[in-house]
C-alpha cells in the first residue's frame, strides 16, 4: 500500500495559504497500471510446471486487466500506514491474511523474506548467472536503468531467447522475475523491476503494492459501489479475485469520494467469502497479530482493529500491548503463539457488521474518516442498496430475499440505535413501541434466513429451489 501522512493521506491536501487561511487542492487521481494483458501461460509443460510449484501461478489468470484509477485512488487515499487500514465512515476495514489467501490463491504461511540491497556490480553477476545473459547485456541494461534494475520488456525478451536456446531454468527464473514485477512486487515505476527478487529463484524446486488484490478486494466487500458483473469464464473454485469485473469505469474519483463518504453498514459485506470457504477454508494464522515484512518494508496486521471482517463485533479500546518489530520473521514463523487471543476477539457478531454502542463516536473522534469537507459534502443518505449482480443459478426469489434480509437488517439496526438515544426513556410508550418493532425485524430475518437455507438444501437434493 502507498505510504501516507496521517492527515495527508486525504484526497484533498493542504497547499498554499491566501491571507493566512490554507487553500485546499485535489491531488486527482493516482497513476495505476496494470499488466494483465502481457501475462501470458508459458507454453513449455517444464516451465509451467516449475511455475504451478511455486505457487505464483494465480498471479497469472488473476491478475485484472483493467483496473480503475478512480475507484483505487479513492481508497487508497483513505489508507493509514500506522494502523495498516482503510478509514471509512463506518469504521475500519483492511486486507487480511484471509483475503490475500482466498482472493489470489497465494500461500500465507512459512518463512517471510528478507533480501538484500544489490549494488549494480552483484546485480549484473546474479543477472548472468539466473537467467544466462552475457556480462555486456547486463551492464547495458543496468546502465539503462541506472541501478540493480532491468525493465519488463527486456524480461520479455530474455525469456523469448532462453526459450528458443532451450535454457528451461534460466527461462522460467526470468518469467517468474517479470511475474512478481508485474504483479505482488511491482513498483511506482511501472517499468521495471528489483534485480535482487532473482534470489527467490535461485533454487527452483524450492520457491515460496499490487492494484489487482486491491480491486478485487473492493469488489468483494462493496458491491454497490459501481458496475460490477459475475466474469462469464468464473468456474466455482478458482482464485476469487477472478469471480468478479468491472462492467465500465467508475468515472471521476469525486464521485467515489461522495460514496464512501455516506456508505452505512448494510452497503458492505462484511464476510463474502462463506459460500467460497470449501475451496479456501479459514485458518488460524488470519488471526495472526503482529508485523509482517516484505523486503525491507514492515507492516503491521492487526485483526482487532477490523474484528467485523471476522465476524465479530468492533472494540473501542486497544491493547496496550503494541505488537514488537523485532523477531518478526520468527514470529510470523511461529505464529501459533502471536494470534489474537478469544478474549480479546469478544463476542461472536449476531448479525453482519454488527457494531456496538460508542464505537462509531469514538472512532470518529481519533479518526477523520470523511474525505470531502464539511461544507461541500453531501449529507442525504444513501438509497437503499440492492444486489447489482446475481450469482449463476439464482432465481429472482433468492436475489429478493437478499434484498429482504438487507431491509430487515438495516429497520433492525436503526431500532436498535433509536433505542439508545434519549428519545426512547425508560418505561415509555415510545421505548415499548421501538422494542415490539425491532422484535418484528428480527422475527422477519430470522424467517427469512431459515427460509433461505431450506432452499439451499433442497438445491444440493437435486430441487428446483423454488418456495411456495
Amino acid at each position: 500500500m502507498p505510504k501516507t501522512r496521517g492527515a495527508s493521506s486525504r484526497g484533498i491536501e493542504t497547499g498554499d495559504s491566501v491571507r493566512g487561511e490554507p487553500v485546499e487542492r485535489d491531488r486527482g487521481t493516482l497513476k495505476v497500471v496494470t499488466h494483465g494483458r502481457k501475462l501470458k501461460r508459458p507454453e513449455d509443460d517444464y516451465i509451467r510446471d516449475i511455475i504451478d510449484d511455486s505457487g505464483l501461478g494465480p498471479l497469472i489468470e488473476g491478475t485484472h486487466s483493467m483496473v480503475d484509477r478512480s475507484l483505487v485512488s479513492a481508497f487508497t487515499e483513505r489508507w493509514h500506514r500506522e494502523t495498516s487500514s482503510f478509514h471509512l465512515p463506518v469504521g475500519e476495514m483492511t486486507i487480511t491474511l484471509d483475503d490475500v489467501s482466498t482472493l489470489l490463491h497465494l500461500p500465507v504461511t512459512g518463512r517471510l523474506f528478507s533480501l538484500p540491497a544489490l549494488s549494480r556490480e552483484d546485480a549484473k553477476a546474479l543477472l548472468v548467472s539466473a537467467i544466462k545473459v552475457s556480462h555486456a547485456e547486463a551492464t547495458t541494461e543496468t546502465e539503462i536503468t541506472r541501478g540493480a534494475y532491468v525493465r519488463l520488456s527486456w524480461l520479455r525478451d530474455v525469456y523469448k531467447s532462453n526459450i528458443e536456446s532451450r535454457n528451461l531454468n534460466a527461462a522460467a527464473r526470468a518469467y517468474l522475475l517479470h511475474l512478481v514485477g508485474c504483479t505482488i512486487f511491482a513498483d511506482k515505476s511501472a517499468t521495471a523491476v528489483r534485480v535482487t527478487y532473482l534470489e527467490l529463484f535461485r533454487d527452483l524446486r524450492n520457491l515460496a503494492g499490487y492494484t489487482t488484490l486491491l480491486q478485487a478486494w473492493i469488489l468483494e466487500h462493496f458491491p454497490h459501489i459501481m458496475h460490477i458483473e459475475r466474469s462469464p469464464d468464473y468456474v466455482e473454485g478458482m482464485p476469487l479475485c477472478r469471480r468478479l469485473r468491472l462492467h465500465r469505469p467508475v468515472g471521476d474519483v469525486v464521485s467515489v469520494r461522495q460514496y464512501l463518504d455516506r456508505i452505512r453498514h448494510e452497503d458492505i459485506i462484511w464476510i463474502p467469502y462463506v459460500s467460497y470457504r470449501p475451496y479456501r477454508p479459514f485458518h488460524d494464522i488470519y488471526w495472526y497479530y503482529g508485523y509482517i515484512s516484505c523486503g525491507s518494508s514492515s507492516f503491521p496486521h492487526l485483526p482487532d482493529r477490523v474484528l467485523r471482517q471476522y465476524g465479530h463485533p468492533p472494540v473501542t479500546t486497544r491493547s496496550v500491548a503494541v505488537p514488537p518489530m523485532t523477531d518478526i520473521h520468527d514470529h510470523y514463523l511461529h505464529y501459533e503463539d502471536h494470534l489474537l487471543d478469544a478474549g480479546r476477539r469478544g463476542p461472536v457478531a449476531t448479525h453482519a457488521g454488527e457494531c456496538i454502542h460508542g464505537y462509531l463516536d469514538w472512532f470518529r473522534i481519533v479518526s477523520h474518516p470523511y474525505i470531502i469537507p464539511h461544507q461541500e459534502r453531501v449529507h442525504d443518505p444513501l438509497p437503499p442498496t440492492l444486489p447489482v449482480y446475481r450469482e449463476e443459478g439464482t432465481s429472482a426469489g433468492t436475489q429478493n430475499s437478499t434484498a429482504h434480509e438487507v431491509l430487515f437488517e438495516g429497520i433492525s439496526q436503526r431500532m436498535q440505535a433509536l433505542l439508545r438515544t434519549n428519545m426512547c426513556t425508560s418505561g415509555s410508550d415510545g421505548e415499548r413501541l421501538t422494542q415490539e418493532a425491532l422484535s418484528i425485524a428480527q422475527m422477519g430475518m430470522q424467517n427469512l434466513c431459515t427460509r433461505i437455507s431450506r432452499t439451499y438444501q433442497r438445491k444440493r437434493r437435486g430441487g428446483d429451489g423454488s418456495t411456495s
